[in-house]
């Protein structure tokens, strides 16, 4: 007789439980979450990074302007203190001394700056000359003779003002050479004579 072992036969395998994952440990979660924290705060930084480097070059180019503006109006102030210097009286001005003349200038005598062509300045200065001394006739009693233009120079507002030096003889006092000095505002069809005066020695 076979003993019960025998009867029942070889064992058939124990079936293996299936293996189930495990869940993340808390670890690999908290370096999840570092990982996502620490890329939000670097986009952070590089959002607050680029902002203050704009704000930074916007700040720099309004200080810039600011300088630059600062230059120019100083430069300016510079200009009209040596223009106010220089011209002074308006007829013995040295115009190379200016860097800026304010749209003054010296007369050319044999150009047409001043009038229309086929008129000249020499000969528009003539006939102020000859309008001045009528003028110093009138409030002086002294007749003049006129003899040239010397210089003049000329300043624009609303008409153009002519600050002109010229020679005339003076018949009451031994017909005399002398120079006179005379201020004219000239608007073609409107000129008038402001001054006129014997040269300052």
């Amino acid at each position: 007789m076979s003993s019960a072992n025998e009867s029942e036969g070889p064992k058939p395998p124990s079936p293996k439980s299936p293996k189930l994952e495990e869940p993340p440990s808390s670890e690999e979660e908290d370096d999840s979450d570092d990982d996502e924290c620490s890329e939000e705060e670097v986009d952070s930084d590089d959002d607050e990074c680029s902002e203050e480097e704009f704000d930074s070059d916007d700040d720099e180019c309004s200080e810039e302007e600011f300088d630059s503006d600062d230059d120019e109006w100083d430069n300016l102030s510079e200009d009209l203190r040596l223009f106010d210097e220089e011209w002074g009286d308006g007829f013995d001005v040295d115009f190379t001394k200016l860097r800026h003349t304010f749209g003054a200038g010296a007369a050319d005598l044999d150009s047409s700056t001043l009038v229309a062509e086929p008129d000249t300045n020499r000969a528009l200065l003539n006939r102020l000359s000859e309008m001045a001394i009528s003028y110093y006739k009138e409030n002086m009693g002294t007749s003049l003779e006129f003899v040239q233009v010397s210089r003049a120079n000329y300043h624009p507002s609303a008409a153009v003002t002519i600050y002109m030096t010229f020679e005339a003889n003076d018949p009451s006092d031994g017909n005399q050479k002398k120079s006179f000095q005379t201020v004219t505002r000239y608007l073609p069809g409107d000129t008038e004579v402001c001054s006129c005066r014997p040269k300052p020695c």
